[in-house]
């Protein structure tokens, strides 16, 4: 399997630009690397599980009524992500063992800031 090491993370944590990581077999171990490099960079981080595909154990039933469900589940999710605190990076886990890391723009304004 690919491996990535402690200083290729750091590296592409330090370029603060999107990317996403797969067939990460030990998440937990590094998550908890990576958010300490960002904070060790004064940098705020959050995590969030968010499936790709979040219907896939829906009975067929259900899924029939996501046109009248879905719009009000849209507003709720909507008003739930205003009500979140902000953080310079997001991590979210879409699937058992993929994470995508996201910048918010202020954090990567402030990195390009940092190295000009």
């Amino acid at each position: 399997m690919n491996t990535l090491s402690d200083d290729e993370l750091r590296s592409l944590l330090g370029k603060r630009e999107d990317f996403f990581l797969e067939n990460v077999i030990e998440m937990a171990r590094t998550l908890q690397h990576a958010q300490a490099m960002i904070a060790a960079d004064g940098l705020t981080s959050r995590f969030v599980h968010e499936p790709a595909n979040p219907f896939v154990n829906l009975h067929h039933g259900v899924i029939g009524a996501i046109p009248v469900i879905g719009p009000l589940w849209l507003l709720g999710w909507g008003a739930i992500r205003l009500g979140r605190p902000g953080a310079d990076v997001t991590f979210k886990q879409t699937a058992e063992q993929s994470v995508s890391v996201i910048f918010s723009r202020t954090s990567r304004r402030a990195g390009s800031a940092d190295t000009a």
